[in-house]
């Protein structure tokens, strides 16, 4: 069970680093609605009064768009929230934000690539906090690095999708550490604790109602890739990642070496601001669980989830909301936590 009691400063300081370094520049709305709330004593008390990982901004004001709250209106959003405190806390606990966003495959492709060439095979993928599975399908989608020079380097998957991602590369020699194709994919499955299932209305709703207020595009992305996940139906199955990762890479392993050959290919578990919901104790635990399956980790995470991580880049990298993208603990690149934006290292 989660625990309850978050610390009001813990709240506060949760919340007003979300305006500063996640909303700020990426959306007006949240910034301010999220600096409203970490001032307002009676919202911090509601959101004490939570477990712990239901009282994040994401979910919070998902949760208010899903009960049509005017949420660029931060003082009537407040308001609506403390008169109907019992609905939002019902939404909370039962719903989680499981943002499915298609566009991280084009931040996580250049590793993925990178790893298919170095083991000389397909890829086994296994992704954790899958949602609906859209970040499972990296062949289904045409991605659209922009290049610094103003070229577009376009990567198509053999699916044929006509889902675009766009994302704006730079870094040194850009164009270079870019593939030219989507690695072969064996075998896929997802790990999520409550799977989606992408043609699910109220499912689709409630995705939606993640996307922040300006990301008109984003939105409209989604939708599209959730028509195409509901055709292609990637496999997700219910686990919990600290506890069902095992078996799944054993099996990832099996079915590799019977479509490859013994030791061909590579297993890799993938995620994109998944790890930040474990405790440090069990994101160690996950870690360790892939290394001694032989797997390989590609993922995407904020830099205070593997802080080791950060300590390993750059001394220039300047300090910001951006994700470190890393493979097998090494950091490759900085991304827009969206998928928008990749800076190679």
């Amino acid at each position: 069970m989660e625990q309850t009691g978050t610390p009001h400063h813990a709240v506060r300081g949760r919340y007003l680093s979300f305006a500063r370094l996640e909303a700020a520049g990426s959306s007006r709305v949240y910034e301010r609605l999220a600096l409203a709330v970490q001032a307002d004593d009676a919202a911090v008390a509601l959101l004490c009064a939570l477990p712990a990982g239901k009282a994040q901004p994401n979910l919070l004001f998902g949760a208010l768009r899903w009960h049509g709250v005017p949420v660029d209106a931060p003082g009537a959003a407040l308001a609506w929230l403390l008169d109907h405190e019992d609905a939002v806390r019902d939404t909370l606990l039962e719903r989680s934000t499981q943002t499915n966003e298609a566009a991280r495959c084009a931040v996580l492709l250049p590793g993925l690539a990178e790893l298919a060439a170095r083991t000389d095979g397909p890829l086994a993928v296994v992704e954790v906090g899958a949602s609906a599975g859209l970040c499972l399908l990296y062949d289904a989608w045409r991605y659209r690095y922009a290049l610094p020079d103003g070229r577009e380097h376009v990567v198509d998957g053999s699916a044929g999708s006509a889902v675009g991602l766009p994302c704006a590369v730079d870094g040194p020699r850009a164009e270079r550490r870019l593939p030219d194709a989507v690695p072969a994919v064996a075998w896929r499955v997802g790990l999520d604790l409550s799977p989606l299932d992408p043609s699910d209305v109220d499912t689709r709703r409630w995705l939606q109602c993640l996307v922040w207020p300006e990301h008109v595009d984003r939105e409209e992305r989604l939708r599209r890739a959730l028509d195409v996940a509901a055709e292609l139906r990637p496999s997700v199955v219910a686990g919990d990642m600290t506890t069902d990762l095992a078996p799944l890479l054993a099996q990832a392993r099996r079915h590799l070496d019977d479509v490859a050959g013994l030791g061909r290919g590579a297993v890799v578990v993938t995620h994109s601001a998944a790890l930040a919901y474990l405790s440090p104790g069990e994101r160690g635990a996950v870690r360790t669980v892939i290394a001694e399956a032989g797997a390989h980790r590609l993922g995407m995470e904020g830099r205070a989830v593997l802080p080791d991580l950060v300590d390993a880049l750059p001394e220039q990298v300047p300090g910001d909301g951006r994700f470190v993208v890393s493979l097998d603990d090494v950091p490759l690149a900085l991304a827009a936590p969206h998928g928008s934006t990749l800076a190679l290292l």
